[in-house]
């Protein structure tokens, strides 16, 4: 166990820390956009049976003086993913990896009930791994895939600029498509109300998804990425009978499509 290296894998909308456990699977310690942190097991036949584990952190052989804690029990479940924690216990655990300790989970086999099986975690190379974790954070989307990929941007009566709640959101969802790899196309819809005439709407709402474009490709998004559509009055999401629905109608959405092949992998 001592020679199972961390390491990090890092994206803009995931933070991971990995450990390799041989015989048995991996540690993952994964920090999701608008999701937050979480903790997990892997292993293709765990050998722990279902039920509860008892965990607690142990010294390593370097410095057995550290003091050990027992840390309580947490659920296991049958699977390729036997151990999940939330975000509170996840912390803990990344806090002792930090001073050198070494996380134990401890449970019977399920296929002899008179053998235990301990899955633990090393400490080794945990800080070097720690630090590109911690840069990722800061680097993070405030928020999740499914808000990126589908968002919309409203506007005030007969306007097409951009107030600054929708020029925060762009900045935003441009950091996203400037860092993804597997980004294809973006779609920008303009659309308005039906206050005016339709060759005046049609107008008005190429101007707003126009306005939208030009902001991604002042961020450097390549304007190749982005289809611009304009539809005037002609696809209302509510009635126009109110001043609320005016309000809802008056927008520009856009689509994030990614690639093929990471679509199918999702």
């Amino acid at each position: 166990m001592d020679e199972a290296q961390w390491h990090s894998h890092t994206s803009v909308l995931r933070c991971e820390l990995i450990q390799p456990i041989p015989a048995f699977g991996r540690a993952v310690f994964a920090f999701d956009a608008g999701r937050g942190l979480r903790f997990y097991l892997q292993s293709p036949a765990s050998p722990l049976d279902a039920g509860q584990a008892a965990l607690s952190t142990q010294a390593p052989r370097w410095n057995p003086d550290l003091p050990a804690a027992d840390l309580g029990l947490v659920n296991v479940v049958a699977g390729a993913q036997p151990v999940s924690l939330d975000a509170a216990l996840a912390t803990r655990l990344l806090t002792e990896l930090y001073k050198g300790m070494s996380p134990r989970f401890l449970r019977r086999a399920w296929y002899d009930e008179e053998e235990a099986v301990a899955v633990a975690l090393s400490s080794v190379s945990f800080r070097r791994a720690y630090t590109a974790y911690q840069r990722c954070l800061a680097e993070l989307s405030p928020v999740g895939l499914a808000e990126l990929e589908r968002s919309r941007i409203n506007f005030a009566s007969d306007e097409s600029k951009l107030n600054s709640k929708a020029q925060q959101w762009l900045d935003t969802l441009g950091n996203y498509l400037l860092r993804a790899s597997d980004v294809d196309r973006v779609f920008i819809d303009g659309h308005t109300d039906d206050t005016h005439t339709s060759s005046y709407n049609v107008e008005l709402s190429r101007k707003r998804a126009e306005a939208v474009a030009d902001y991604l490709v002042g961020l450097g998004v390549s304007r190749n990425q982005l289809t611009v559509r304009y539809h005037g009055e002609r696809f209302p999401v509510k009635p126009n009978s109110s001043a609320a629905g005016k309000a809802f109608n008056r927008r520009v959405t856009l689509r994030v499509q990614r690639l093929a092949a990471t679509l199918a992998q999702r």
